[in-house]
């Protein structure tokens, strides 16, 4: 990092003009120089600058000698004193702790200033260019040209932090979609592994049932290990363990999400934009001609934004697969007659009206993997009708060949 910053600012000391009569010159590298050392705060000051000023002498040196007629030890005199000014305005630049005013855009204007007019001040007189000149000859262009340079650094400066916080917000809102969408994903998880707890729950009160019933039908069964009532009770001991690791495995999810989840709310806006860059980059992995469509009108703020993204989440990817390989979806949300109304149509093959019914059952599926032959595990919609229903709402399917439509009622009082 010091060698790279060394050499733009070397390279950027090319570019130069004479304001005065003989060697001194006048160039942008230094607005390069405090630029860089006021944005990176770690970079070292004087080795920055006794680095920088190395690279410059020695690139005038090179560029420069072989057009003179001079010799090179001439040609080093020369551009020596080049060297002192960046000296001196690295040190300056530390002693002043230029870094820490960046908070105050007249105060750093001013040390920025003071340093490079001193700096020239200590160049001209190494180059005893000081001698037989008005001190306003002199001293009006370093004021005007270190005010300036100083102007242009600060802006550089802010540029690049500006720069820096767009680049840093960007990031910020892309991971706060990922974890929206993967917190949607836990819930929806955890909702099954509750409901597979509950049916554990429930064939354990009936395997110790049944134990009971075949000790009282066959008093002393219980005692013998091989009958079929002490079966039955071991059998029910061994899913009460099952029932413990689901429980703790539910309770580590929900103190995830406990500490992940916000309770401030979210326009339905924002989240509708997150589940369009996500669903358009999954398309874009599919590398299928699937073209979606997405439009939201309304203004409400909901923090029940998790389900409502499991619930369109779910009939995307439902519309997604029906449309294979080739389709069209419109994905649009409304507030209407007190409900948040989502509404997701695909112009695929349909449903069959006898299938109309059906396609909320748990486990019911008519999509299958071309790869492995496997059908689907059938819970996208039934865990969609669980959330909608959840909420108070409703779902609703009509369909015909060519065109099916998703339509889900929220009422805005339980949003």
């Amino acid at each position: 990092m010091i060698i790279n910053v060394a050499l733009l600012v070397s390279i950027t000391g090319l570019l130069f003009t004479y304001p005065f009569d003989g060697y001194f010159r006048f160039t942008i590298s230094v607005v390069v120089l405090a630029t860089l050392l006021l944005y990176f705060k770690r970079l070292p000051i004087v080795h920055i600058a006794v680095l920088s000023g190395a690279l410059v002498l020695l690139l005038r040196v090179v560029l420069k000698y072989p057009f003179i007629d001079d010799t090179l030890f001439s040609a080093f005199m020369h551009n020596l004193p080049s060297f002192g000014y960046y000296l001196s305005y690295g040190l300056l630049f530390k002693v002043l702790k230029i870094r820490d005013h960046t908070g105050s855009i007249p105060a750093l204007i001013l040390l920025l200033s003071l340093c490079d007019i001193t700096s020239n001040c200590v160049e001209l007189m190494i180059r005893w260019e000081l001698v037989g000149r008005s001190l306003e000859t002199i001293f009006i262009p370093l004021v005007a040209v270190g005010v300036c340079r100083a102007l242009l650094a600060v802006v550089g400066y802010y540029s690049l932090k500006r720069y820096r916080d767009f680049v840093l917000a960007e990031d910020y809102a892309a991971r706060y979609a990922d974890l929206i969408l993967i917190i949607a994903k836990l819930r929806a998880e955890l909702f099954y592994l509750k409901k597979s707890s509950a049916d554990i729950e429930l064939v354990m009160e009936k395997s110790y049932t049944l134990s009971q019933t075949l000790n009282k039908a066959c008093p002393g069964e219980l005692a013998q290990l091989d009958s079929p009532a002490a079966r039955a009770l071991e059998i029910a001991r061994e899913i009460h363990e099952v029932k413990k690791d689901y429980y703790r495995v539910t309770r580590g999810i929900e103190e995830i999400l406990d500490v992940a989840v916000s309770d401030e709310g979210l326009p339905v806006s924002e989240f509708f934009q997150i589940v369009e860059q996500n669903t358009r980059r999954y398309i874009s992995s599919l590398n299928k001609p699937v073209t979606i469509t997405f439009n939201y009108n309304g203004e409400l703020i909901t923090d029940k934004y998790y389900s409502i993204v499991s619930i369109l989440n779910n009939l995307i990817i439902n519309a997604i697969e029906a449309v294979m390989p080739a389709g069209i979806i419109a994905v649009t949300g409304q507030c209407s007659n007190g409900n948040l109304v989502l509404i997701v149509a695909d112009n695929g093959p349909g449903i069959a009206a006898e299938e109309t019914e059906l396609i909320f059952a748990p486990g019911y599926s008519t999509k299958f993997s071309e790869v492995t032959g496997q059908m689907s595990t059938g819970l996208g919609l039934s865990h969609v009708k669980n959330l909608t229903e959840g909420l108070g709402g409703e779902i609703k399917v009509t369909s015909q060949p060519g065109k099916t439509v998703f339509t889900v009622l929220l009422p805005l009082a339980n949003l």
